[in-house]
């Protein structure tokens, strides 16, 4: 065998030290990946969920809460909204807030409001 033919062990610790930072790298780069996932997918469910909350309170007008199968809670608010001007219609402030539990963190929440003009005290 001649001499100089292969790698020095200098060779292949560097090699494999520059492969194990790159292997890592990338598990963490599938990780961050995969969080993002699925956080995105908790708000677009509840984005949902707050959008026919908010279609059943604009019927209902009643301040509830409770609880979804898929373990998300929500609350439901009506509110009087000020108005500058006296007229006969009046504006109820309508308020759905989806909560959701995360991981080792605290709750992540999201509120949809809305408006719903009555005239006078009668629901329309």
């Amino acid at each position: 065998m001649k001499r100089g033919e292969g790698f020095t062990l200098i060779e292949v610790i560097v090699a494999m030290a520059i492969l194990g930072i790159s292997l890592a790298l990338i598990m963490q780069l599938f990780s961050a990946g995969l969080k993002s996932a699925k956080a995105s997918c908790d708000y677009t469910i509840a984005i949902v969920h707050a959008k026919d909350k908010m279609e059943e309170l604009s019927a209902t007008l009643d301040n509830d809460s409770g609880t979804f199968e898929d373990g998300f809670k929500w609350e439901t608010e009506v509110q009087d909204y000020k108005q500058g001007d006296e007229s006969e219609y009046k504006l109820k402030k309508l308020v759905v807030k989806i909560l959701w539990p995360e991981a080792l963190k605290q709750p992540k929440s999201i509120e949809m409001v809305s408006l719903k003009m009555s005239a006078g005290e009668e629901k329309l």
